[in-house]
C-alpha cells in the first residue's frame, strides 16, 4: 500500500466484492482502507460506512421476489426469450427492477443471459412450459398481501376474479361465500377506502378485494386471473376440496394466452 501511495501520490483503497467480519476486523486494526459492494466502507482520510456484513459466499433467497415471480410468469406465458429493454416495456416496470429480477432467476437456473452487442439476452432455460412451471414451483409466493371487504363494492369492469369466486368458475368448486377480485395494491382504487367488519351483518352482499403483491392485470385473460398466480393464493390453504380443484386450474397453464 505504501508503494502504491508513493508512486501515484494519492490515498489507496482496497475494493472487495464482498468482505467478511473478519477480513474487515483485521484490515482496521491494521490502518488499510478498503470499500466492499457489500455495505463495508473503511476510508479514515474521507469518513466511515459499516452496514450489516454479508457472508462470503453468495446466498440465494428461497423464494421469488415480487418481481421475479412477474418475470417468471413472462417467460412460462409468453415467450422464451427477451431482453431486459423489452421485459420491461411489456411489464411496465423500470429496467433496474428487471436486472434485480433476472439476477433471482439466474440463481435458480430458470434463464440464461447473453450480451448481444448492447443489449443483453435473457432467455428461459427450458423451453417446455411443464418442465419451467416444475424448476420454479417451489420458489413461488402468495402475491395477496390483504383483503379489504366492502360492503356492495364495485370494482373496474375489467378487474379480474380471484379466489374462491375465480375457482369457482373454472373448476367443480362450489359458489363461494364472497364475490372476490384481484387488484395491484399500488391502485387508486384503494384511496380513501376503509375495510368493513366481514362477520357483521349488512344488508348489501360483501365483496373482497385481494390486494396484490404485482398487478394480477399483466397475466388475466377473459376476466379471469392466471392460473398459476390463482394456485399461488391458496398457499396456505387446507381443504383437499381445494386442492383438488386447483389440479384442474394447473390444467389451464400449458396453454393459457394473454389476449
Amino acid at each position: 500500500m505504501t508503494s502504491y501511495q508513493n508512486v501515484i501520490k494519492a490515498d489507496v483503497v482496497y475494493g472487495f466484492d464482498k468482505i467478511s467480519t473478519f477480513q474487515r476486523k483485521s484490515m482496521i486494526e491494521n490502518e488499510i482502507p478498503f470499500v466492499s459492494r457489500n455495505g463495508q466502507m473503511y476510508l479514515p482520510f474521507m469518513g466511515v460506512l459499516f452496514e450489516k456484513c454479508a457472508k462470503g459466499e453468495d446466498i440465494v433467497k428461497e423464494h421469488f421476489a415480487p418481481g421475479s415471480q412477474v418475470l417468471f410468469l413472462l417467460f412460462l406465458y409468453e415467450n422464451d426469450s427477451y431482453t431486459k429493454l423489452e421485459a420491461a416495456k411489456r411489464l411496465q416496470v423500470l429496467p433496474m427492477t428487471i436486472s434485480r429480477a433476472s439476477k433471482q432467476l439466474l440463481e435458480k437456473g430458470l434463464i440464461e443471459e447473453k450480451k448481444q452487442g448492447t443489449e443483453i439476452v435473457m432467455t428461459a432455460s427450458v423451453k417446455d412450459r411443464r418442465e419451467l412451471y416444475s424448476k420454479a414451483e417451489k420458489y413461488l409466493i402468495n402475491p395477496v398481501q390483504s383483503f379489504l371487504y366492502l360492503p356492495n363494492g364495485r370494482v373496474d369492469r375489467g378487474t379480474p376474479a380471484s379466489g374462491e369466486f375465480s375457482l369457482s368458475q373454472r373448476s367443480d368448486m362450489g359458489y363461494p361465500k364472497y364475490v372476490e377480485y384481484a387488484l395491484y395494491k399500488d391502485s387508486q382504487f384503494f384511496n380513501g377506502l376503509t375495510s368493513v367488519d366481514s362477520d357483521l351483518i349488512y344488508e348489501t352482499d360483501i365483496v373482497r378485494i385481494q390486494k396484490w403483491k404485482y398487478d394480477p392485470l399483466l397475466f388475466s385473460c377473459n376476466g379471469q386471473i392466471d392460473p398459476v398466480s390463482l394456485i399461488c393464493t391458496f398457499a396456505d390453504a387446507g381443504d383437499e376440496r381445494i386442492h383438488k380443484c386447483l389440479e384442474q386450474v394447473k390444467e389451464e397453464i400449458w396453454s393459457w394466452q394473454i389476449i
